[in-house]
């Protein structure tokens, strides 16, 4: 299951990620991410802390152009999650940053710190704030 949580004024949109992940729920999700119309740019924090599974297959070319329109909305990405997801964060970002969004890969116990680097207005991170 997913779930979103509306841009307020800071543009910030909360995608929460619950249960088991299929890929073609996740591709067919980049549509919901595309229909996202917010002056600026999308700032997404993908909770994907309660992922409980997900068999990931890297999708083909054609299957990730939905990723990529959605891409051009974008402007930062974080994406929290546990180690067991590094490859499908890998690959999303990827593609994200294909399209030229800031992307960022953080821990669950730093969803805090993922929150607040979405937040900043293109600056650079301070030193305490680490790719993961």
């Amino acid at each position: 299951m997913i779930t979103v949580d509306s841009p307020g004024e800071d543009r910030v949109v909360t995608f929460r990620f619950r249960g088991l992940v299929t890929n073609r729920e996740f591709m067919d999700f980049a549509g919901t991410v595309y229909n996202f119309k917010v002056v600026g740019g999308l700032l997404t924090y993908l909770d994907w802390r309660q992922i409980d599974g997900w068999k990931f297959l890297a999708p083909k070319a054609i299957e990730a152009t939905a990723w990529r329109n959605a891409g051009k909305l974008i402007e930062r990405a974080a994406i929290v999650h546990q180690p067991r997801l590094n490859r499908q964060a890998a690959w999303l970002a990827a593609v994200l940053r294909e399209q030229g969004v800031a992307v960022r890969s953080w821990r669950p116990q730093d969803g805090a710190a993922a929150a607040a680097w979405l937040r900043m207005s293109g600056e650079a991170a301070p030193a305490n704030f680490e790719e993961r």
